[in-house]
C-alpha cells in the first residue's frame, strides 16, 4: 500500500507539468510532484494539523514499510511556514527536525502502522514530538482522503505543548487538537465526496496564535460557502477563476530535466558531543543541530571535543566546528540603470518633510521615514506608499486612496538615495545626479552579498567605522544600562561624516577594537530594539580620514571639511553583525584531514523579464532579479496583501496576508550563470489557491446550500509516548547510519 500526505485546508489537489519535448518522462522534472493546498480563513485553526501531516508526509512512510527502523530529516520550516509572510526574504539557516521511523504491516489485509518519535528545535528549546499512524485505505475516489487515524503529542521538558488527533474514516473526518501551543481546535466534516459536503470549526483562543471563531461550511461541486458569524461569504470553486500563490519553485536542467543544484550545496551532518549524537544541517546560511545548543559553547577554532561527519550517501569525511560569536558579511557593488527600474517598486530612506508634490502624505509617515517609491524613465521617483514593521516583518502600505507624491528634483539633486529592493536582492544605492536632475540613464547600485569565515584566505585583517560602530566597552556599557546605545559615541550620530572612527582587526578570532578586545554581544536585554543583535554601519578597509583620496565634504554650517567620511560609490564594503542568535554568530567546518574550510555557495542572482499580460500587473515585462539557493529555494518575487476572510486584494497591515504578486508559469525557462551557463527550466513544487470570493451567501450561487452545525470531537485523545496508553509508542529504536529519507527524498 502507497499512502501519501498531501497538506490541505480543507482541500488538496496535484498539478500536472507542462514537461519540454526533449525531457524525458522518467527525468525528475515530470516526476517530481506539485503540491496544491487551498488557503482559506479556516486555516488558522489547522495549522499545527497541516504541519504534522507535512512533516509525516515528509517522512515517506509508504516507501519504507517493513525495511526495518530508520533515521528521517525534515525541514520543518518548509512545513511550518507556507505563505503568509512579510516581504522578508526566507532563506535562512535550514531547520531540520531529526526522526527516528518504523513503519509496519503484517499483512495486506492489516493496517499500515507507522511509529515516529521526532526531536526539533523550537524558539531555542528542544521539543519532543511523538505520533501513531493507522491506516487501513489509501486516498481514492470514495473515500477522497483515504481511511487512517493519526494521534499525535508534543513536549517540552516533558509538558504537553499541544495533544491531537485526526481521524478520516468513510464519510467523515473529525480533527481535535489542545494545548498551550495550540489553537484549540476542533473540526468535523462530511468526506464521503469531494463534490459536497458540509463541516463545522472552532477555534479557541491559546497558544497558537489567531483569534477565536467558529466556522460552519458547505460546498457542491461548484461552490464553498463560509460563514464565522459574522462574515458569511460564497466562493467560486474553480481553479481556473481563483488566486495562485507558490512558494516553492523546482529548478531543473532545461536540456534533460534533472534538478539543478548550487555547486556547493548544504548536506546533512551528525555531530558528537559530550558521548551524545546531534542531527543537523550545514549550509551557507549556517550549522544547525537539533537539541545542541551552540550558544553554550564558547568560542573556539575548533572546538574542543566535537566532532562532526558527513551524513550524504556514501561520504564518511570527518569535520571540525568552530565559532565565533559574531559574523561579517561582504557587500560587492553591481549597477543597472534608474530607466531600468521603472515601475518597479523599492523601499527607502529620507526626510521627505517639504520635499514632495503632496505636504500632507509627506507628514503622514511615522515610520522612521520608510518610504515606498519608484522610478520612472523620466528620472522622477514618486512615491506610492510606506513601509510599515512590526514583530511578523515587513509589510507596505499604500497611501489612502492609491494616492502618490512625487519627490522634489531639488531634493534628488543633494541627497542620495539609499533603500532596499526585492527585485535586485536587497540593498541599493542611488548617487545625486551630475545634472540638475535626475535621467533614464543615471546609475542605480546595488550590492551582492557574501560570508567572510574569519581568518580565511583574502579575508581583510583591517577595518574602519564611521557610523553605528560598536566596541567591546559601548557593549558593556550598555547590557549594563539597555536605555542607552550599544554603539561607541560620537558614532551612534554620525551618518556619512563625522569627527572620529573606530578602527578594527579581523582574524580568526571575529572582530576586535583597538584594546584589543572581542565585538561580541552574546546576551542583549529583552526591552530594547537590539534585543535579536546589532549591525555595524559600513565597515571599510581603508582608513576614514579626509585626505587626498578622500576628500571630505564641509561639516554642515561650516566651511571646514569634515575629519573622516565615508567614500562616495564605493564598490566593497562590509557589516559585523552579533548578538544571542545562531545568525548572527559565525559558525565553519573545517576537513579534519587537512583543516581546509568547507565552502558553500552563496546565493546567486538570476535575471528575470516577465511576461507581459494582465497576470502580471505593473512588473508585466520588467526585468528582475531572483535569487536562487540551491533546489526548491527561488525567491524575489514582490509581493502584496490579501484579506484572509474574502481572499480580495487589501491594503499590508499585520492582520493581512503577504503573498507573492505573480508565479512563475511551469515551463518558464532562464540562465543559472557559471562556466558553462546552466539553462534552467522552472516548475512549481508547493503552491496555494485562494477562490475568487462571490460575496455574500445570498448570492445565488450559494444560496441552495445550507449551513447546519455539525457535532464537534470533544475528546478520546492519545499519549503516543504514555506506556499506559493503547497507542503507546514503545521504547525509540537505537539507529546508527546515515538518514534513510531527508526532506521526502529517499537516500
Amino acid at each position: 500500500m502507497r499512502f501519501r500526505f498531501h497538506t490541505a485546508a480543507l482541500a488538496a489537489a496535484v498539478l500536472a507539468g507542462t514537461a519540454q519535448a526533449q525531457i524525458p518522462s522518467t527525468a525528475p522534472y515530470v516526476t517530481d510532484p506539485q503540491n496544491v493546498y487551498v488557503q482559506d480563513d479556516t486555516s488558522q485553526g489547522i495549522g499545527n494539523l497541516n504541519m504534522v501531516l507535512c512533516i509525516i508526509g515528509s517522512l515517506d512512510p509508504g516507501d519504507m514499510v517493513n525495511t526495518g527502523p530508520y533515521i528521517a530529516l525534515v525541514d520543518v520550516d518548509k512545513c511550518n511556514n507556507k505563505g503568509g509572510g512579510s516581504n522578508s526574504s526566507a532563506t535562512g539557516a535550514t531547520n531540520f527536525a531529526t526522526a527516528v521511523v518504523n513503519v509496519t504491516r503484517a499483512s495486506n489485509s492489516d493496517p499500515m502502522v507507522g511509529k515516529v518519535w521526532m526531536s526539533l528545535t523550537q524558539q531555542g528549546q528542544s521539543m519532543k514530538v511523538y505520533a501513531y499512524l493507522s491506516a487501513t485505505q489509501s486516498p481514492t475516489d470514495a473515500p477522497p482522503y483515504g481511511v487512517f487515524r493519526m494521534d499525535y503529542i508534543g513536549k517540552k521538558n516533558g509538558q504537553t505543548g499541544f495533544n491531537g488527533y485526526v481521524n478520516s474514516q468513510p464519510g467523515t473526518i473529525s480533527f481535535l487538537e489542545t494545548g498551550s501551543q495550540s489553537s484549540n481546535t476542533a473540526l468535523a466534516m462530511s468526506a464521503g465526496s469531494t463534490t459536497s459536503g458540509t463541516g463545522s470549526m472552532s477555534i479557541a483562543s491559546g497558544g497558537g496564535g489567531g483569534s477565536s471563531a467558529t466556522f460552519n461550511f458547505a460546498y457542491d461541486s461548484s461552490y464553498f460557502r463560509r460563514s464565522d458569524g459574522t462574515n458569511d461569504e460564497c466562493f467560486d470553486r474553480s481553479k481556473a477563476h481563483a488566486s495562485v500563490s507558490v512558494w516553492q519553485y523546482g529548478t531543473y536542467n532545461a536540456n534533460d530535466g534533472t534538478r539543478v543544484d548550487q555547486a556547493f550545496p548544504g548536506f546533512p551532518i551528525l555531530a558528537t558531543y559530550n558521548s551524545t549524537t546531534y542531527y543537523g544541517f550545514a549550509n551557507y546560511w549556517g550549522i544547525n543541530f537539533q537539541g545542541l545548543d551552540l550558544n553554550s559553547i564558547p568560542d573556539a577554532s575548533p572546538i574542543a571535543g566535537l566532532s562532526v561527519t558527513d551524513q550524504r550517501p556514501s561520504n564518511t569525511t570527518a569535520y571540525n566546528l568552530s565559532k565565533v560569536s559574531g559574523k561579517l558579511t561582504k557587500w560587492t557593488q553591481m549597477a543597472t540603470t534608474i530607466g531600468a527600474l521603472d515601475g518597479i517598486p523599492f523601499m527607502f530612506w529620507a526626510d521627505l518633510n517639504n520635499q514632495t508634490s503632496n505636504q500632507t502624505l509627506a507628514a503622514s509617515n511615522t515610520n522612521n521615514g520608510s518610504w515606498i517609491g519608484q522610478w520612472g524613465q523620466n528620472g522622477v521617483l514618486t512615491v506610492t506608499g510606506t513601509q510599515s514593521c512590526g514583530s511578523n516583518g515587513c509589510v507596505p502600505i499604500s497611501f489612502p486612496g492609491s494616492a502618490t507624491m512625487t519627490v522634489n528634483a531639488s531634493f534628488l539633486a543633494s541627497n542620495p538615495i539609499n533603500g532596499w529592493s526585492d527585485s535586485l536582492g536587497g540593498n541599493l544605492s542611488i548617487p545625486v545626479p551630475t545634472g540638475a536632475a535626475h535621467v533614464g540613464t543615471d546609475p542605480v547600485y546595488y550590492y551582492t552579498q557574501s560570508t567572510v569565515i574569519p581568518g580565511s584566505a583574502g579575508a581583510p585583517t583591517a577595518l574602519y567605522c564611521l557610523s553605528q560602530c560598536p566596541t567591546s566597552s559601548s557593549l558593556s556599557a550598555f547590557l549594563a544600562n539597555p536605555s542607552g546605545s550599544p554603539f561607541a559615541s560620537p558614532t551612534n550620530t554620525q551618518f556619512g561624516w563625522g569627527a572620529q572612527e573606530v578602527s578594527y582587526t579581523f582574524g580568526a578570532s571575529g572582530l576586535l577594537d583597538g584594546a584589543p578586545a572581542s565585538v561580541e554581544m552574546t546576551s542583549a536585554p529583552s526591552n530594547s530594539q537590539w534585543s535579536n543583535g546589532l549591525m555595524t554601519g559600513r565597515l571599510y578597509t581603508t582608513d576614514l580620514a579626509n585626505s587626498g583620496s578622500n576628500a571630505c565634504p564641509n561639516t554642515p554650517g561650516t566651511s571646514t571639511p569634515a575629519a573622516y567620511c565615508e567614500p562616495d560609490g564605493s564598490s566593497v564594503y562590509y557589516t559585523w553583525q552579533t548578538g544571542p542568535n545562531q545568525w548572527s554568530q559565525s559558525l565553519w567546518l573545517t576537513k579534519a584531514s587537512d583543516n581546509s574550510v568547507v565552502a558553500f555557495d552563496a546565493p546567486q542572482n538570476i535575471p528575470y523579464t516577465v511576461p507581459t499580460g494582465t497576470a502580471y500587473g505593473t512588473f508585466a515585462g520588467k526585468s528582475i532579479l531572483l535569487q536562487f539557493n540551491g533546489f526548491g529555494n527561488l525567491s524575489g518575487i514582490p509581493g502584496y496583501c490579501v484579506d484572509p476572510v474574502t481572499n480580495a486584494t487589501v491594503n499590508c497591515d499585520q492582520n493581512a496576508r503577504y503573498v507573492p504578486m505573480f508565479s512563475i508559469a511551469d515551463g518558464a525557462t532562464m540562465t543559472l550563470a557559471g562556466t558553462p551557463a546552466v539553462p534552467l527550466i522552472v516548475k512549481a513544487l508547493d503552491a496555494e489557491i485562494r477562490l475568487k470570493s462571490l460575496g455574500a451567501s445570498a448570492s445565488t450561487a450559494c444560496a441552495s446550500m445550507s449551513l447546519n452545525a455539525m457535532t464537534l470531537p470533544s475528546g478520546g485523545t492519545h499519549d503516543p509516548s504514555n506506556s499506559g496508553d493503547s497507542e503507546y509508542l514503545g521504547t525509540m529504536p537505537a539507529v546508527t547510519g546515515a538518514p534513510k529519507v531527508i526532506d521526502g527524498v529517499l537516500q
